[in-house]
């Protein structure tokens, strides 16, 4: 069966297909964001709920009860703002404000409660359960302790299938997650496509300037259409964040504070500056960059002589912003305290 969605999820689809009728209770499947993960594996999910030997047949009961979101047995445990694009339902929690203006981008404590309601009634005809999970490294923390407890006595029938996406450069989100989730799931990783595949990919959907788009979304070709204007840095932000960026040492304080902007969200500036510190570690240890293929010889000018330590400290305040990026935070003191951090990292090793 052709399950893969895009064409580098052969070697995925193929592993997946493969576990049909021995799935385990527990399957996380994690990479980075951008090359349809999600995509692929909610195919999967839907295609279990088939009832035809060529599953997903399109044209049995199930097919049709999963294509309107509507098959019992197929559950659905995924954020607001990754449900909604998707048509796929969601339901408020009872507390939710009703002038509130963003999307809940966590995973929320009734979400995996009413799991257990849920599992108290008989699968559909005494067929398979699936419980699909997404994103599995955006669950609040008492959400995570419910959907826990089901992972340690899972129901009867019923396999969970938790999709994480990856923060982009240092930790995959499977480190995100609570370790005693990991521990109860396999885990695969979705590979990135090659840059071949993904470039010949954007051709064939007529992306103008096919190239340069895919760099800038590093790699990830979904990225490329990404419409969340809160992900999404302008070209004019861009420039004056590289303008400070690239100035390196020559930097000062008064620099780092200009560089933001009181439009800059926190989502799409963390983002970008995880990006460039992939690409300065990467200079740092010799190789080239990832995201800023255009900047490699100011990069590898400002990663000599640095200091490895303070490197990766900043790196891992840049991690701990871009988790955190959702709430609602002063989004432009923390991007200027990351920027003064970037030039305390940046600052030319003690001899």
């Amino acid at each position: 069966m052709a399950l893969a969605v895009f064409p580098w999820q052969k070697h995925l689809a193929d592993t997946l297909n493969g576990m049909r009728g021995k799935l385990p209770n527990g399957l996380l499947i994690y990479g980075p964001r951008g090359i349809g993960t999600f995509e692929l594996v909610h195919a999967f999910a839907k295609s279990l709920m088939c009832t035809s030997p060529a599953t997903s047949c399109g044209h049995c009961k199930g097919c049709h009860l999963t294509a309107s979101y509507a098959h019992p047995d197929l559950v659905y445990v995924v954020s607001e703002a990754e449900a909604l694009p998707r048509d796929i339902p969601f339901e408020e929690p009872d507390n939710a404000a009703s002038d509130r203006k963003t999307q809940y981008r966590e995973i929320l404590i009734h979400q995996t409660r009413r799991l257990a309601e849920i599992f108290s009634l008989k699968t559909n005809e005494g067929g398979l359960r699936v419980v699909l999970v997404y994103p599995a490294d955006q669950l609040r923390a008492e959400a995570a302790a419910a959907l826990l407890k089901n992972l340690e006595e899972p129901p009867e029938n019923t396999v969970f299938l938790l999709v994480a996406d990856g923060i982009d450069f240092v930790v995959l989100s499977a480190d995100a997650l609570l370790p005693t989730i990991r521990s109860r799931c396999r885990l695969l990783r979705a590979d990135m496509p090659t840059h071949a595949e993904a470039l010949a990919w954007l051709e064939h959907e007529h992306v103008d300037h096919p190239e340069k788009s895919l760099a800038l979304a590093g790699g990830m070709p979904l990225a490329v259409f990404e419409k969340d204007v809160k992900r999404i840095v302008t070209d004019e932000q861009r420039e004056k964040l590289l303008a400070f960026l690239r100035a390196g040492r020559r930097a000062g304080a008064d620099a780092a504070l200009n560089a933001v902007t009181r439009d800059m969200t926190l989502q799409a500036v963390s983002v970008f500056l995880s990006r460039w510190a992939w690409d300065l570690a990467a200079a740092f240890n010799g190789a080239a960059p990832r995201y800023f293929t255009e900047e490699g010889q100011v990069l590898r000018e400002i990663a000599q002589g640095m200091d490895a330590a303070k490197l990766f400290m900043w790196i891992n305040s840049v991690r701990d912003v871009c988790r955190v990026s959702d709430h609602p935070l002063s989004p432009k003191l923390i991007l200027e305290a990351l920027l003064l951090a970037y030039l305390r990292a940046i600052a030319p090793a003690a001899r």
